[in-house]
């Protein structure tokens, strides 16, 4: 690596990380978070939820009880695996990459994407999961590059960083399974000192752990907790276009031109890696991850009729395919080629400049969320007296509501999400709650964003001299 690559990494650890944490002092709380704080309170049937991120909350609920649990201590746990995220991508770009082109290319793609980064502000357990799958695939592809082995130690953090990353997020099980089988596999095949019992312990606390995944993830089914997703696989892939550059949407209605680009460079990708001289390289490492991870999702949807994952739940599939190109496009010599990713890669961190701006103080996935926080603490600065205050609102408020009542001192009454009361005096209401808006005055609305997120609040007895 470069000296001018190795400043380029470190420069974009340094704006990034300065992003991530501004974003987590700033960013009001989103719904799931505020579920989230209310697991941490004890809340057991929001345990038993798809939103319980294991050691999202545990981790969560340990900073809390030393910091308190404003937003920014909720978050920290997400906000600190960024450094791990980007220490691994720099240990891969400087281990398995050698051409300027790709190593730029790698941390361009991924730490430029402000959908990849807006997890890491966010108390959710995605920004985690993708840290450990990248820490984990580093270890992968270093038992498949060397030949021989001294002892199981690259084995064991690969199934650790997985199995970390299977406690952030449930959705990462097709990874886990498809690691596990790779490291057994190379554990048989190379035979390292004292094989035997590395095998064995990988084989015992990996098979604790695929059973209490597989539990939860049934008993979540059955729960019909697993409810987000698509039904075609073509929609995942132009979905992860969409949320990977968000101009996209903007410009490019039909997109199936880039999903078959896509496709043919991951078919190149796959000849250039089963032409070198060693079959098990870490490029065709990579290729053989993306695909079993595909196949895993198709075969779970014929068998189970599994959704496809779109947005979020498809954050840890990002580096797997990225790797998977570059680790096999590195060794390319041909200048035209270089210059032409090295000009899609500028132009990337360029394009998504706005994006990372617009997104300073408000997120991505929950964009209704963004104002509920101004909004009560509009609330707290109206109320002058001592008493506690009514209030009601639209369900998708309740958890934040809840959550600046207790940890911001907003003196009102806690909220259910039994819909706006007409006798309650403070309402916050989201513009779709048709039946909300209506037994509501407009000129109460003493505070509002329409247009932006949809929120509008409103007061008893308020005469507002804005017009909507």
């Amino acid at each position: 690596m470069t000296r001018s690559v190795q400043i380029t990494y470190y420069l974009s650890f340094l704006l990034v990380f300065t992003y991530v944490i501004i974003r987590g002092f700033s960013l009001g709380i989103t719904h799931d978070e505020a579920l989230t704080y209310k697991i941490i309170q004890g809340d057991e049937i929001l345990r038993d939820t798809a939103n319980h991120h294991w050691l999202n909350t545990h981790l969560s609920a340990f900073f809390s009880s030393l910091f308190g649990a404003k937003e920014f201590v909720l978050r920290l746990p997400n906000i600190l695996s960024f450094a791990l995220f980007w220490f691994y991508l720099y240990r891969i770009a400087k281990t398995f990459l050698t051409a300027s082109f790709t190593q730029i290319a790698l941390i361009f793609l991924l730490c430029a994407n402000p959908f990849v980064i807006d997890f890491f502000s966010l108390c959710r357990g995605y920004g985690m999961s993708l840290a450990f799958i990248t820490a984990s695939l580093y270890y992968l592809f270093r038992i498949y590059q060397s030949k021989e082995h001294k002892n199981g130690r690259d084995h064991a953090f690969t199934m650790g960083f997985a199995i970390l990353a299977l406690a952030s997020n449930l959705n990462t099980l097709n990874y886990f399974l498809i690691a596990f089988a790779l490291v057994l596999l190379n554990l048989v095949l190379t035979k390292p000192k004292h094989w035997i019992t590395w095998l064995s312990a990988i084989l015992l606390v990996c098979a604790i752990t695929l059973y209490f995944g597989l539990d939860q993830l049934f008993f979540l089914k059955n729960k019909n907790e697993l409810y987000y997703g698509s039904g075609r696989l073509s929609l995942t892939i132009d979905n992860m276009f969409y949320s990977g550059v968000h101009s996209l949407e903007a410009k490019f209605k039909d997109i199936r031109l880039l999903r078959y680009l896509l496709f043919g460079l991951l078919l190149t990708a796959s000849i250039i890696a089963f032409r070198k001289k060693r079959l098990f390289n870490p490029g065709a490492i990579a290729l053989l991850v993306l695909t079993s991870v595909v196949l895993a999702l198709f075969l779970e949807h014929l068998l189970f009729d599994a959704l496809y994952p779109i947005g979020r739940s498809t954050l840890y599939i990002y580096p797997i395919i990225l790797f998977a190109l570059l680790l096999n496009f590195d060794g390319i010599k041909l200048k035209i080629f270089r210059f032409v990713a090295l000009s899609i890669s500028w132009i990337f961190v360029l394009n998504n400049l706005f994006d990372f701006y617009e997104y300073r103080n408000k997120t991505i996935t929950w964009k209704e969320d963004q104002h509920v926080k101004e909004g009560m603490l509009l609330v707290k600065n109206d109320i002058r007296d001592k008493e506690t205050h009514t209030i009601s609102c639209t369900w998708i408020y309740e958890p934040m509501i809840n959550y600046y009542r207790l940890e911001y001192q907003v003196p009102v009454h806690a909220v259910f999400r039994d819909g706006i009361n007409d006798s309650t005096e403070y309402k916050f209401i989201h513009y779709t709650d048709l039946e909300g808006l209506n037994k509501t005055k407009k000129d109460q609305f003493f505070f509002f964003h329409i247009r932006e997120c949809g929120l509008v609040v409103s007061k008893k007895g308020f005469i507002s001299s804005k017009k909507i």
